[in-house]
């Protein structure tokens, strides 16, 4: 059997988590696990500004260890927490060393998108359906060389311009806010989504205008 590479979507309704209870669409921006401390550091931007209902249900949700930060932002709100790692998708997705593409909490459900082995795909799906009921899942075979090698901080500015309206005209948002809530300078900012906007145009002409 030939051991293929696959790039999978699934959306996942999980009970046990905070992410059923979110009455708002939420952008995972970064996490950082910590597997033998049994939490994970998540931080997420949240496309409303209701802080205190953000607040409230971070706080008291028994999946959530603590609330980090809360920060209002144009547009939405900036949430900085940590929150148990047994018992999640991404505690289950890293112990399987997937390679996490994405994660967006929609409609109170969660939707990772990853590249695994298709040897090892059915496995990972037991261990989500025993956490929570899986809604939909989508594969296709992973081809590396049809998407931009971006790097995890273009990727991280790259969300957050598009999600605080930096790309708008007229801007939502500024570098130098922008740059403050990922806690960076904003030469870096700048210099990290320059560098993403070009390999993005770059795959464009190459590969649609082509």
């Amino acid at each position: 059997m030939i051991n293929l590479i696959k790039h999978v979507d699934i959306v996942v309704s999980h009970e046990d988590c905070w992410t059923s209870h979110m009455p708002f669409t939420a952008y995972t921006i970064n996490l950082e696990v910590y597997p033998h401390k049994n939490y994970l550091r998540s931080r997420i931007l949240i496309d409303s500004m209701e802080n205190k209902v953000i607040s409230n249900l971070m706080k008291t949700h028994r999946s959530v260890i603590k609330v980090m930060k809360v920060d209002r932002f144009k547009g939405g709100t900036y949430v900085d927490f940590l929150n148990k790692y047994k018992g999640s998708i991404a505690g289950v997705l890293y112990d399987k060393e997937v390679l996490i593409l994405g994660n967006l909490i929609e409609g109170k459900d969660e939707k990772w998108s990853f590249v695994t082995s298709s040897k090892n795909l059915r496995e990972i799906l037991t261990e989500i359906e025993s956490l929570g009921k899986v809604k939909r899942v989508e594969t296709t075979d992973f081809n590396p060389i049809l998407y931009p090698n971006l790097t995890e901080w273009e990727k991280k500015v790259l969300t957050v311009s598009y999600s605080y309206g930096y790309l708008d005209y007229p801007r939502r948002a500024t570098a130098d806010e922008l740059a403050e809530l990922l806690g960076i300078s904003k030469v870096t900012f700048l210099y990290h989504l320059r560098n993403a906007q070009r390999k993005l145009i770059a795959f464009f002409i190459k590969n649609i205008l082509a």
